[in-house]
Formats: structure tokens, sequence, C-alpha cells
């Protein structure tokens, strides 16, 4: 399970600055968040992203790397690994596919079934061994089919009910970030995660403005203020670069028949 802070601001700004208080809490959680952390920042379309696998407590780059980090774009991730997956770079997230970033906040089961969907009709090769990349190989193949960004990561989730059994899916939260638009989706199942505390799948956003222009803030830590809006399961939501104007798209009943009781009420339950 991991933590996810996504930054957008009006214009090109010091991270540093912009973010504040809000960073500097985020950055504390790697406590128990401490299995790699990364950064995925845009410079015009450009994307580049920064990984390390080292705890971003005892990191003596995290620090130095925001400070001079200004964009108008930013995606940050602290992971902690999934049981028996590796702590090494090639599973940091955020991954990235062109210009395109991805982050994930939660853990399913890599079935055969969903490791084939993967391998077959996918053109994105996971570099590492997290699930977390399989989730990021189904977004793109939807959105190269043709799927607008918020249906390609819907249907995403959609393929992952179908072919993970029940009750071994814990969440599929994600941002993704591309040259136009920053998503962030919340689907999670808590109650199969007793331990967790409440609201630890949930996600919050907040729009505000200073003296240096307007910016949004998402982020799967506990709002510290609130004025801090909690998005809604099951919902993408769509912040345009720029313009910071933002939109949802709810979940949808899918096109194609359910191919699993666990995606067949899903569908019911949220049409």
């Amino acid at each position: 399970m991991c933590r996810m802070f996504g930054f957008l601001t009006d214009r090109p700004r010091s991270v540093a600055v912009a973010a504040g208080s809000d960073l500097r809490t985020f950055h504390d959680l790697g406590v128990i968040h401490h299995d790699g952390w990364g950064i995925a920042a845009w410079d015009g379309q450009r994307a580049k992203v920064h990984h390390n696998p080292e705890p971003v407590m005892e990191s003596k780059s995290f620090w130095p790397l925001v400070q001079a980090l200004r964009t108008d774009q930013a995606l940050f991730h602290l992971r902690l690994a999934t049981e028996g997956l590796a702590v090494r770079e090639e599973n940091c997230h955020p991954f990235i596919a062109g210009n395109v970033c991805f982050a994930h906040n939660g853990q399913f089961d890599k079935t055969p079934e969903i490791v084939s969907e993967v391998t077959t009709t996918c053109d994105y090769r996971p570099r590492g061994t997290t699930d977390s990349e399989l989730y990021f190989a189904l977004v793109l193949r939807n959105h190269d089919r043709g799927l607008p960004w918020p249906d390609a990561i819907q249907d995403a989730a959609r393929t992952i009910l179908a072919l993970v059994p029940a009750g071994r899916i814990w969440a599929l939260d994600c941002m993704l970030g591309t040259e136009e638009a920053f998503y962030a989706f919340s689907l999670a199942f808590p109650e199969l995660v007793p331990d967790r505390p409440e609201g630890y799948y949930d996600l919050h956003f907040l729009a505000s403005e200073d003296s240096g222009g307007r910016s949004v803030r998402i982020s799967s830590q506990g709002p510290e203020s609130p004025k801090w809006q909690l998005l809604a399961q099951r919902t993408v939501l769509r912040i345009e670069r720029g313009s910071l104007a933002m939109s949802t798209t709810p979940w949808r009943r899918s096109a194609h028949r359910a191919r699993s009781h666990q995606e067949f009420a899903s569908q019911r339950s949220y049409p």
C-alpha cells in the first residue's frame, strides 16, 4: 500500500514553496511507507521521473530535488511494498510511458488471468514485478484503443474486477498525469483490510489561491483542513493543466457482459 500526492498550479512555480506544509506532511508519511519513493514532473509537454528505492526519511536526495523543482504539474509517490514484492528501483512509482505517468495505491492478486491479459493485449511491457504496473498497462491499452483517459482508467478497473477473484482486490486508487491534464480515481474495498485506519483509501482534493497564483492538490494523506473535498468512490477527477478546470466522470455501466460475479455486482451497484 502506498501514498500519493498530486500537485498542479496555473503556471510553473517552485513546488517546495507552492505546496508548502502539505508536501512536508506527505513526506513524513514515509515513516511507515518506507519502500522507495518517486516523483514525476512535467517540463512543458515533457515528463520526467525520479525514482529511489531507499526510505524517503533517510534520503539525501528527496528535498534537494524538490527544492530545485519548478513545474505546473507533479506527482509524488511513497511505496509500502506488497508482501513478497522486491524493493528495487523498477518497482518504484510513478511509472512512465512517453509523457504519461501513473501511480497506484492499493493491491490486487497477480492472477494468471490478469497477467495473460496484459501479456496478450497490451503493448506496454512492465519493467518491474508489481501489480500496479499491470494496471498501468491496461489503462494505456484502453486509451490506445480510443477511450478517453477517464474511461480508460475505469475500464482497466473493470478488467481487474473481472479477472481477479472477489476478496483479492484491496484498492485501485490511482493518479495519472498527461500532457493535457491530471486524473485521480478512487475505488477501494476497505472492509477487506480492517487493520488500516479509517479513510486510508480515501482521496481528497483542495483548490486554493495565494499571492503566487492558483493551485490544486490531491492526496491520499489525511487532510489537515475541512476545506479538502472527498473524491467520491468509483469516480474519476480530471484537472486540466493551465486552467485547473475540474470535472468528474462517475462509474458507468460497462458495454460488455460481466465476466465475474464481482464485476456484475459493481455494475449493478454503480450503474
